[in-house]
């Protein structure tokens, strides 16, 4: 391949067709883009009207990229029938870049009008052919509606793609241009046809690859810039979706098309192969004559010219000479001329032509005569023909000797291949070559100059190339499209060369294709056409069958589809049919089941819930319809076991049977007794008159037997599989009305129950849906003063409830947890409040919360309170004194060592006493409501400080100490500095108490919108779950001896408890045994204005 990087350099002009063929061809072309145009039309003036400029530059770089930076492909150019130049095959790299870019982002008039441009000048530059500017145009609005297109098959999604869409637009357009080429070229049907199907692959090739070099751009494009190419929208039915028809012809008609192209080229090709065949067989046996003639012709001339140049000659006078002369040419009929040339290179004498002073020497003949004189025996010269022949002269040269052996002159013999006896056969086989097929044959010899036939300037040299194959395409001497036959004569480089127009060669292809491309034509024509009676049938069926399919869909289903035939749409009819009968019963079923649904679901009283059902059961032609169920599933059950309804006119009469079949439903789910012998199995008493037919269906719901469902006929009576379902289907929803019953009179008596119960309680109990509307409260709740709004059930909290503490405490997150508040009332009086929630299935529903009055309780705790804050105050003094004089015992003299273990045990008493006296005053203190020193507090440094407290006793335990802090900027709390310290102080310390030697004790820090989370996290023994609830409360020790273990006071989370409610905050644990514990403590940012906060 040859990259050709600058503009084209090709005659600029355009071939037109010469006949009415092709003119309608190009008309043809013309209309089908315009009514492409017209199918595929997008109103440009919204997109153009923003990207005109786009257009502009796409417009102007036509003439660069169609002329320039091309590519020649190896395949040999066949000029157009009746021009004397050749289309190279060649890709123009960008010559499709314009149009293919216009298509994608500016629509199917702009990429038209694009694709024409670059097509005229692709045909005046490239192609010559008018056809190009149609073609490309419409292989532009083609590809534009092909990436433009939202149809939503996957054949459509592939072509969306712009390297999709020119992968396939290059395969199609390969009969596209053979069809154009049938119209554009010129000459008979049979050349434009072989023209059209077997030289036009490399220029397909190239157009091709142009397409597809352009669509890997416009890939690019599609998938970097999707909303610039393409058409935005959702996506909507291809064309083969909405016909059966035309589904069938779009998978039919595309392979027929193929199958046809294949079957004519193929045809096309063994047929031109098959005339190629005869012609290079004639050509071979002119040829073989000729190349076999020639080489007697020479040798027969040389021997002859050789015999005829005896020693005589030189003793002849010139007019004996001539008559000699004249003698031997006729004696022999070899020569047509001879000449007699002295020693010094003049001519003595001629014949026939007497004139010795006409007679001239050529040349080559005075190069012979001197090579002759010398001594060469024998030379042959090919010399200008004379004057109206069609053949050159040969000259045959032999030297003339005395009796001494030396040269003395020399003998000319001329002849040419028309007259020579020898050549003539084969000039007449290459005149025949002419006649019969229009073609010519050339003598050649060794230094390529023409012998046969030569023109009317005389002898020339061949100019054009001696295939190198015995028989190959080519050119003739005219210029005109040829198949050449070479053949080189033996003994002496000559050459034949034979010429037979291509045009030959068509036309005899085209007769042996006609009948077979006439039958495919045929064949074609009547499959299509019985393609198109076999189908209408079947879509008619079809078309019915949706008809019916639509009236079954819109609910009409009283009219019956016409059948007729016995085929596989008949069979399709029959099922359609059956399927609406069938529909037809099972929809006035459902009808019947829906009233049967509507009745129950309106219903809880179990009587009133099954009469739909009974009436339901009585359609089908019964008798008699019972129901007999358990007692649970009404409210005011009766004494006996068993409640049962029946409707139908013997319903009473049969009623004797309810207890029987209630017993045997228990073990079986469903019987039919189809006559009155049937029903031995049943344990009936003697003489009752039985019914005709009977069925009978168990109701259980969830694994639980409610009772039986049965009707009766008075006839015999087979059950079939439809009536047992649908009697199925109702006593399924017996069932579930039944458990529903039993579920409501259970809940029914629950609720009187709980409201018992909660009516005796003395204690106020509200309860709180999942929503937080009161749901019920208690008579106690309604006489506590100040607590309620209004008494109204399903009213929000806040509406119902007037204590605000309450209402926070009730909406407070629980996480599964007891909440519990002491709130204090207008009256003075304090009610401990606590919330747990109500778990159902898992799930919280509600809330329930309880007050308990604790005013008493209150003083009686305020009374020891005094008293321990005046006996631990009294005590202070006695201690200290204690504690002192302790200390000074070893001062007064040497003390023994079971005397210094005494003082110690003393000293280590004294000090937890002390400790003690002051847990219980700062209790107090905090307690007592003494005001908090509000201050701005840096959490990182009371955190710090606690660290650094208690570091040392955390590494004689051998327990990792550390702050876990995921914040960098500082985090300022507003409190009480010394209380928080010792509150976080007293948590780390007790998790350092209780967690072993070697675990972990760790400070945490969440961040919240309004408060943070502080959390002391341990690996420690844990906490028992009974004693999470009281574990803040005073004076309290867990009973698990590895608590008692570790001495304390119990007072240490209490205050941690209290510190934190007066900071308005909360404080709660989560733990797992063996596992450790989280002490959490939420303090608000803000406290509330009550006292001024020192900064």
């Amino acid at each position: 391949m040859e990259f050709i990087p600058g503009f084209l350099r090709t005659p600029s002009q355009m071939i037109m067709p010469n006949h009415i063929l092709g003119w309608l061809g190009w008309l043809g072309f013309a209309g089908v883009v315009l009514l492409g145009l017209k199918a595929v039309w997008e109103n440009p003036s919204g997109i153009l009207r923003r990207r005109w400029w786009f257009w502009l530059i796409l417009l102007a770089m036509v003439p660069v990229t169609a002329l320039t930076m091309a590519l020649r492909l190896p395949g040999q150019g066949v000029p157009l029938p009746g021009i004397p130049w050749s289309v190279q095959p060649m890709i123009l790299i960008f010559s499709a870049f314009p149009w293919v870019l216009a298509a994608g982002i500016l629509g199917p008039l702009p990429a038209m009008l694009t694709g024409a441009f670059t097509g005229l000048l692709l045909g005046l530059f490239n192609t010559n052919s008018p056809f190009t500017p149609l073609e490309i145009a419409g292989l532009a609005l083609v590809y534009s509606f092909a990436v433009r297109q939202r149809y939503r098959t996957p054949f459509f999604q592939i072509l969306r793609h712009p390297l999709g869409a020119g992968l396939i637009l290059a395969i199609l357009y390969s009969p596209v241009y053979m069809l154009a080429m049938l119209f554009a070229a010129n000459g008979s049907l049979a050349v434009r046809l072989d023209y059209a199907i077997t030289q036009t692959w490399w220029i397909m090739v190239a157009r091709g690859g142009e397409m597809i070099l352009a669509s890997v751009v416009g890939e690019v494009l599609y998938l970097t810039k999707p909303l610039w190419w393409g058409c935005m929208g959702p996506l909507l039915p291809a064309p083969v979706e909405s016909s059966l028809k035309t589904r069938f012809y779009a998978g039919t008609i595309p392979l027929v098309a193929v199958l046809f192209i294949t079957l004519t080229v193929g045809d096309w090709l063994v047929a031109g192969n098959a005339a190629r065949q005869l012609v290079q067989d004639q050509l071979a046996s002119t040829a073989q004559m000729a190349a076999e003639s020639i080489p007697y012709f020479l040798e027969a001339g040389q021997s002859l010219i050789l015999t005829l140049a005896t020693p005589d000659l030189l003793k002849m006078p010139s007019e004996a000479l001539e008559a000699q002369l004249s003698t031997r040419l006729r004696s022999v009929p070899f020569f047509r001329e001879m000449v007699f040339v002295n020693q010094e290179g003049k001519v003595v004498a001629a014949y026939p032509q007497n004139d010795i002073q006409v007679v001239q020497l050529s040349k080559e003949e005075e190069a012979g005569v001197k090579l002759a004189l010398r001594g060469v025996p024998s030379q042959i010269y090919v010399v200008p023909a004379v004057e109206g022949e069609p053949s050159a002269q040969i000259s045959f040269l032999a030297g003339v000797k005395d009796g001494d052996g030396i040269v003395k002159a020399v003998l000319v013999g001329r002849t040419d291949l028309v007259s020579n006896p020898f050549t003539q056969a084969t000039v007449h086989a290459i005149q025949q070559i002419q006649e019969k097929f229009g073609g010519t044959g050339l003598f050649l010899d060794e230094n390529r100059t023409v012998i046969y036939p030569v023109d009317e300037k005389g002898i020339s040299e061949y100019s054009g190339v001696i295939p190198e194959a015995p028989f190959q395409d080519g050119l003739s001497p005219d210029g005109r499209r040829s198949y050449v036959y070479a053949r080189q004569t033996i003994g002496r480089p000559w050459t034949v060369l034979l010429f037979v127009p291509a045009e030959y060669t068509q036309q005899l292809a085209l007769r042996i294709a006609i009948p077979l491309l006439l039958i495919l034509i045929v064949i074609s024509a009547l499959a299509f056409i019985l393609l198109r009676l076999g189908l209408t049938p079947v879509v008619y069926l079809l078309r019915e069958l949706a008809g019916q399919a639509n009236l079954i869909a819109r609910g009409d289903l009283d009219r019956p589809l016409p059948i007729r035939g016995e085929d596989e749409i008949a069979h399709l009819g029959h099922a359609f049919e059956q399927m609406r009968q069938s529909l037809k019963a099972r929809l006035d079923e459902l009808n019947r089941l829906l009233v049967v649904s509507q009745g129950v679901a309106q219903n809880l009283d179990i009587q009133k819930a099954v009469q739909p059902v009974l009436h339901a059961a009585l359609q089908d032609g019964a008798c008699l319809a019972r129901v007999v169920l358990i007692r649970d599933v009404m409210l005011e059950a009766p004494e006996t076991n068993i409640v049962s309804f029946g409707e139908g006119k013997l319903s009473l009469a049969f009623a004797y049977l309810d207890v029987p079949l209630f017993e045997f439903a228990e073990q079986h789910d469903m019987a039919s007794f189809p006559n009155p012998a049937r029903m031995r199995r049943l344990s009936l008493p003697s003489g009752k008159t039985l019914p005709g037919a009977l069925a009978a269906i168990a109701i259980r719901h969830e694994g639980r037997y409610f009772g039986v469902l049965w009707v009766a006929y008075e006839q015999p009576h087979a059950f079939g599989d439809g009536e047992i379902r649908f009697l199925s289907t109702l006593a399924g929803q017996i069932a579930v009305a039944a458990a529903s019953a039993r579920l409501y009179a259970m809940a029914e008596i629950g609720r009187q129950r709980l409201e018992s119960v909660l009516a005796s309680s003395p204690e106020p109990v509200l309860v709180i849906d999942e929503k937080e509307r009161l749901l019920l409260l208690n008579q106690a709740a309604l006489q506590v003063p100040g607590l309620l709004l209004m008494a109204e059930p399903n009213k929000p909290v806040h509406e119902v409830i007037a204590q605000p503490d309450l209402v926070t405490l009730l909406k407070s997150p629980l996480d599964r947890r007891v909440l519990s508040r002491e709130i204090t009332f207008p009256n003075n009086r304090v009610y401990y409040a606590s919330v747990s929630a109500v778990i159902a299935e898992g799930k919280p529903v509600g809330r329930i919360c309880t007050l308990r009055d604790i005013t008493h309780f209150k003083e009686l705790d305020q009374i020891k309170s005094d008293f321990v804050a005046t006996v631990s105050h009294d005590l202070r003094s006695p201690l200290t004194l204690m504690k002192g004089y302790t200390t000074m015992l070893q001062m007064v003299g040497e003390l023994n060592e079971q005397q210094k273990a005494y003082v110690q045990k003393i000293i280590s008493g004294v000090e937890n006493m002390s400790r003690l006296v002051n847990n219980l005053l700062d209790l107090g203190r905090i307690e007592a409501g003494i005001g908090l020193q509000i201050e701005k507090v840096m959490v990182s440094q009371v955190v710090d400080e606690v660290l650094n407290a208690l570091q040392l006793q955390a590494t004689q335990k051998q327990i990792e100490l550390e702050k876990e802090w995921q914040s960098t900027a500082p985090v300022i709390v507003e409190g009480d500095r010394a209380l928080l310290q010792q509150a976080l102080y007293n948590l780390v310390e007790n998790a350092i108490k209780y967690t072993p030697s070697g675990g972990k004790v760790s400070i945490r820090l969440e961040e919240r919108s309004e408060s943070l989370v502080l959390k002391v996290v341990d690996t420690g023994i844990g906490i028992a779950p009974l004693d999470l609830p009281r574990l803040f409360e005073k004076f309290y020790r867990s009973g698990r001896r590895e608590s008692y273990q570790q001495r304390g006071s119990g007072l240490g989370l209490a205050i941690v408890k209290s510190i934190v409610e007066r900071h308005h905050g909360r404080v709660w644990v989560e733990s797992q045994l063996g596992k450790g514990s989280t002490f959490s403590v939420e303090l608000p940012l803000r406290q509330p204005i009550t006292q001024p906060v020192r900064g």
